[in-house]
């Protein structure tokens, strides 16, 4: 089955009652930023993994990738060059689109494996579609720009240091350190932030909002695929899932963040 523009991407939320204090704003126009999402393979959901859909579900696909399911599309990049913010923008809206997805230790979002396929627990306690961050990261760049990291976080985080024709390269990155204050001052919409563990080992991967991250406050936003036990603006713990997150000084995501990627250039 097709579809138009990013309805393709568009999940069965998994906690529907939850309703964030934060929303995505775009200044781009929408005709660019979305342009060629309604035409095929972005407009159909069974060809976002690297083989037939008619084989997600086989003996050999679930004995090459176990619980992960099939591994991501390359998608081709846009038909017209963008701007930087309108690049910016259409990660975002492309990651934004998922809003709602579950966290699970997948590669494709629309794949869905049957009750008897290996699972990999998470927090949310649920089985189902989903993605984890990197994968969900990675869709994020895949799907709007054609540009392609390893989906392993640790791996994503070391892109700069690929040499030039690996098949995960990205030109071009800039690498981003500094403490809270620094990033937060430079970092722009669609920055990838890295979470590093107590021992230094890259964990975990965001999308930074920016100016496209609203709020009642006037707190960073996130865009992220992760666990539950974050709460938002309103005290109310937000879901798992691919959700938008505070990025507070006090809090985990900034006092653990290792680096940032600037993808796409000025």
């Amino acid at each position: 089955m097709t579809m138009t523009g990013l309805d393709a991407l568009t999940p069965q939320a998994v906690a529907p009652d939850y309703r964030s204090p934060y929303a995505l704003a775009f200044e781009t126009p929408t005709e660019a930023r979305l342009a060629g999402f309604d035409t095929w393979p972005w407009n159909d959901p069974a060809a976002q993994a690297s083989i037939p859909d008619t084989d997600w579900y086989s003996r050999s696909t679930r004995t090459r990738w176990g619980n992960w399911g099939p591994t991501q599309r390359r998608y081709p990049a846009p038909a017209a060059a963008l701007d930087a913010e309108t690049a910016r923008e259409r990660v975002l809206a492309v990651a934004g689109a998922l809003i709602g997805l579950d966290y699970q230790h997948h590669h494709v979002p629309a794949w869905h494996p049957p009750a008897d396929w290996p699972w990999k627990e998470v927090r949310s306690g649920r089985r189902g579609p989903g993605l984890d961050c990197s994968n969900f990261t990675g869709f994020a760049y895949a799907y709007a720009l054609g540009l392609h990291f390893s989906t392993d976080v640790a791996k994503q985080a070391q892109t700069h240091l690929l040499p030039p024709g690996d098949p995960h390269a990205v030109p071009g990155i800039r690498v981003i350190r500094g403490d809270y204050d620094t990033l937060v001052a430079q970092l722009k919409p669609a920055d990838i932030v890295f979470i590093a563990s107590k021992s230094g080992e890259i964990v975990h991967a965001v999308l930074w909002l920016g100016r496209c991250g609203t709020g009642p406050t006037p707190t960073p936003l996130i865009l992220d695929c992760g666990g539950p036990g974050r709460a938002d603006a309103d005290r109310v713990g937000i879901p798992a899932g691919v959700r938008i997150r505070p990025y507070r000084r006090v809090g985990w995501y900034a006092q653990a963040t290792a680096h940032a990627y600037r993808v796409i250039p000025d």
